[in-house]
């Protein structure tokens, strides 16, 4: 989507500078000299001697287009309108030889007269040029002036202007848009492509199960408490022992004594302590 955006702003732009182009050469054509255009025709035909110039007519006839655009018959006949003359060419399937002026308002009249002056002009260099007068030359009609002015052609200058105007801002867009537009653009798919990734919600570990059996194994059993740190049981605790509460299996019997007899004496506290020990340590 953004492709086509930034297609159809391109071109938008494109068309724009085109258009303010062709608006600024059609002002300053608007400012330039205006020139009229002013038309001769010239009709050649033989002059009958010799009787083979007939023959000729159509060689003649751009033979004589060809005096005209010379530069020796400009200077010798055109004076300081030398540089009105536009051209002379031959009309498509005629024995006329158009000639063009082009004149400032002013100029017009002028030109006119010079133009039907031609046909007696190339007369006179034909004849100096030939030795004779095989051809003669006669203004067809008086000479015809544009109904405007021709120059400047505010048209194809618009047109061109128009074309400049692309071309300019293609050249612009070329240097100073495409390139840098198209860095930016890299750059920003490159931080796109390396920017860190979002850290993702944490997933509980599974359990190792041979981890937890390794931990289970390692706990370590209970502690034996230090026969130095044992405190005996003092003579009340031991009289607060209920006769009825049941001895283990395993408790060793002491012999059966009668405590009347003089050998009979009573276990000391280390005895008992160390009994106890040896029972917890499942010796006895």
């Amino acid at each position: 989507m953004s492709n086509a955006s930034d297609f159809k702003r391109i071109v938008s732009n494109f068309l724009l500078s085109g258009a303010l182009a062709a608006l600024a050469v059609f002002a300053i054509s608007l400012a330039l000299p205006k020139f009229w255009r002013v038309t001769g025709r010239v009709v050649v035909f033989p002059s009958g001697q010799p009787v083979s110039a007939a023959q000729n007519l159509a060689a003649e006839v751009g033979n004589t287009a060809w005096i005209i655009n010379s530069d020796t018959f400009q200077k010798n006949y055109f004076d300081n309108f030398q540089s009105n003359f536009v051209g002379a060419e031959v009309a498509r399937n005629s024995s006329i030889v158009v000639v063009k002026f082009k004149s400032k308002e002013k100029d017009i009249p002028a030109i006119e007269d010079l133009i039907v002056k031609i046909p007696s002009q190339v007369n006179e260099y034909a004849r100096d040029l030939y030795g004779g007068s095989p051809f003669k030359y006669k203004l067809v009609g008086e000479p015809e002036v544009s109904a405007g002015y021709v120059e400047p052609d505010l048209r194809k200058n618009s047109l061109w202007g128009f074309g400049g105007g692309v071309i300019l801002y293609w050249l612009y867009w070329l240097f100073f848009g495409s390139f840098p537009a198209g860095k930016r653009r890299i750059s920003e798919e490159e931080k796109e492509t390396f920017s860190e990734p979002v850290p993702a919600s944490p997933v509980p570990a599974k359990p190792d199960l041979a981890k937890s059996a390794e931990k289970k194994e390692e706990i370590p059993s209970p502690l034996i408490t230090p026969e130095s740190t044992l405190k005996a049981p003092t003579q009340k605790e031991k009289n607060s022992v209920s006769p009825l509460s049941s001895a283990p299996d395993n408790l060793p019997v002491a012999d059966a004594q009668d405590i009347s007899q003089p050998e009979y004496r009573e276990p000391t506290d280390e005895e008992v302590k160390e009994r106890l020990n040896k029972l917890m340590r499942g010796e006895l």
